[in-house]
């Protein structure tokens, strides 16, 4: 029984010292993971790199029940927010889209939680971002950052009816500097074309319901030109110009 009674408390006192030592290298992990903010400043440091750049963007539209042709353009950027695009024919570009701007986007989010993922086999930092304000547009956004490049990999953002969209960038290395070289955003564009009453108004006067177009837009950047010094007056002018 002694013996019975020392192999128990020996196996006890390892368990014990197990369970010690993985909460010691727990809170040691945990003491040297980077805060929220702190991802966000390194991830802003990276771009901070970059003064301007010209890139050729190609884009491409693959939307239900409409058509919209494959679009071609040269997008300039300079710090902080200047941008200017030359498009070739009839363009509707969204501007904010194709140069992605951080620094303009966390100006109206706060960082409300972080989850560690190496799920895919590279460390990624999983930020939940809340809006500043009530007059915030989107609520919460979810951003994914890699944590060996401190590049956005993913952004998720909450759309109508429970919908949302995500964008999905893959980059290259420019001078030493990770930049995007493509992002494809898949998302449901909402659209009135659907009539249904409203019990709570006049029977007599239908209410329009939003239906949903899902699709994908792929943009793809070409042949950077970074830091070569952009002036201001191009962007003095129309953000968007056609040219044929």
């Amino acid at each position: 029984m002694k013996t019975g009674g020392t192999l128990r408390t020996s196996i006890l006192s390892i368990a014990a010292l197990l369970v010690a030592v993985s909460l010691y290298a727990y809170q040691s992990r945990k003491a040297t993971e980077p805060t929220g903010e702190k991802i966000l400043q390194n991830t802003e440091s990276q771009l901070d790199r970059v003064q301007d750049y010209t890139v050729t963007v190609d884009i491409i539209a693959d939307i239900e029940r409409l058509n919209v042709p494959p679009m071609h353009a040269t997008l300039y950027f300079k710090q902080p927010d200047k941008v200017h695009i030359d498009a070739q024919g009839f363009a509707l570009l969204p501007r904010e889209g194709l140069a992605f701007n951080l620094r303009k986007l966390l100006a109206h989010y706060v960082v409300a939680g972080v989850e560690r993922d190496t799920s895919g086999g590279d460390l990624r930092y999983h930020l939940t971002l809340a809006g500043k304000s009530t007059r915030t547009p989107m609520k919460n956004i979810e951003m994914f950052v890699r944590g060996d490049r401190w590049t956005v990999e993913k952004l998720v953002t909450p759309q109508a009816g429970d919908r949302e969209m995500t964008a999905t960038f893959s980059y290259t290395s420019v001078k030493g500097i990770w930049l995007p070289s493509s992002m494809v955003a898949s998302f449901s564009l909402s659209q009135p074309d659907s009539l249904e009453e409203d019990p709570l108004q006049n029977p007599a006067v239908p209410r329009r319901q939003p239906s949903f177009h899902n699709g994908t837009i792929t943009v793809t950047y070409s042949e950077y030109q970074v830091n070569t010094g952009l002036g201001d007056d191009m962007f003095k002018a129309d953000s968007l110009k056609q040219t044929k």
